[in-house]
């Protein structure tokens, strides 16, 4: 494998231009905006004149490669950031998990595909590019994002020597030492009921797509084609004469429920089912079960 840095922009700038409408299609997606992607020129990172944009909070997208990575920033300041991604539900973790994924496969040449992808809030940009080490000197390209008025920079760097400080909330600086007070007077008093000890719920990690490095090359790139993915919310036959009689306005009752699991087919094939959700303005599927394909079994008869 080639190594991950700075003067494979070329490739990089290749492979942005080569995805940008599916990249375009992939951040319409989750941001539920539309948006428009055109590809700027790389240059190099200096971190004594960032951007200003990265002053504020905004999304930061991590695409691991090996044991560094490259980092996709979008700040808030550009307007095209949804309100929910501060704070995103289930179905906002699931679209964020999903950019990033998509955006790993798109942004990045095909032999520097990422290892792992993960897409978040962080409260300053800057901080946070800079807790990941990624030094004077690195990649950097621009893509420009456009939603009818608005425009923003999605800005892509590499390589990000400690990719893993980049989610990670900033150290806090130590306190100053207290000088010890006299001690008081003792008095006599009952012992104190010990305190009532509080358990906080740990924060639930967004999912994460499974590890990738191990595939070769070739395989890796079947991960590009398109196939077919369908979710029915009912069917049902009828005769024909029934058919010929619709009108607008009539009115198909179906014997499925609305409380029932909704299946996943990919390429005819059932894959997983799951459950009705509404994500942004759109319909959505919150998969609840993965459905492995029905294994088969044909008898071997002895001849003669």
């Amino acid at each position: 494998m080639s190594e991950f840095v700075p003067s494979i922009a070329p490739d990089v700038v290749a492979a942005c231009q080569a995805g940008a409408g599916e990249t375009a299609s992939a951040l319409s997606r989750s941001l539920d905006n539309a948006i428009e992607v055109t590809v700027g020129e790389a240059a190099v990172y200096d971190p004594a004149s960032p951007d200003a944009a990265w002053a504020g909070p905004g999304l930061a997208v991590l695409l691991t490669v090996g044991s560094e990575g490259a980092i996709a920033l979008l700040p808030e300041s550009s307007g095209l950031l949804p309100e929910w991604y501060q704070k995103p539900d289930a179905t906002g973790t699931s679209k964020l998990a999903t950019l990033a994924q998509e955006l790993g496969m798109l942004l990045l040449p095909e032999q520097f595909m990422p290892d792992d992808f993960r897409a978040a809030y962080v409260p300053h940009l800057g901080e946070a590019l800079s807790r990941a080490n990624v030094a004077h000197g690195s990649g950097y390209v621009p893509l420009t994002l456009t939603s009818g008025e608005k425009q923003g920079v999605l800005h892509l760097l590499w390589p990000a020597s400690q990719p893993q400080e980049l989610f990670n909330a900033p150290k806090a600086a130590p306190e100053p030492a207290a000088v010890p007070s006299p001690p008081p007077a003792p008095v006599a008093a009952s012992p104190p009921a010990p305190a009532p000890v509080e358990t906080k719920p740990q924060p639930v990690a967004p999912p994460r797509a499974p590890a990738l490095s191990g595939l070769p090359p070739y395989t890796r790139s079947l991960l590009r084609i398109q196939v077919p993915v369908l979710v029915t919310l009912a069917h049902k036959r009828q005769p024909l004469n029934k058919v010929v009689e619709l009108r607008p306005g009539s009115i198909i009752q179906f014997n499925k429920s609305c409380e029932e699991m909704l299946e996943l087919e990919v390429n005819n094939q059932v894959i997983a089912e799951g459950e009705c959700v509404k994500a942004g303005d759109k319909f959505g599927l919150r998969i609840t079960a993965m459905k492995p394909p029905e294994e088969r079994f044909k008898t071997v008869r002895k001849s003669g």
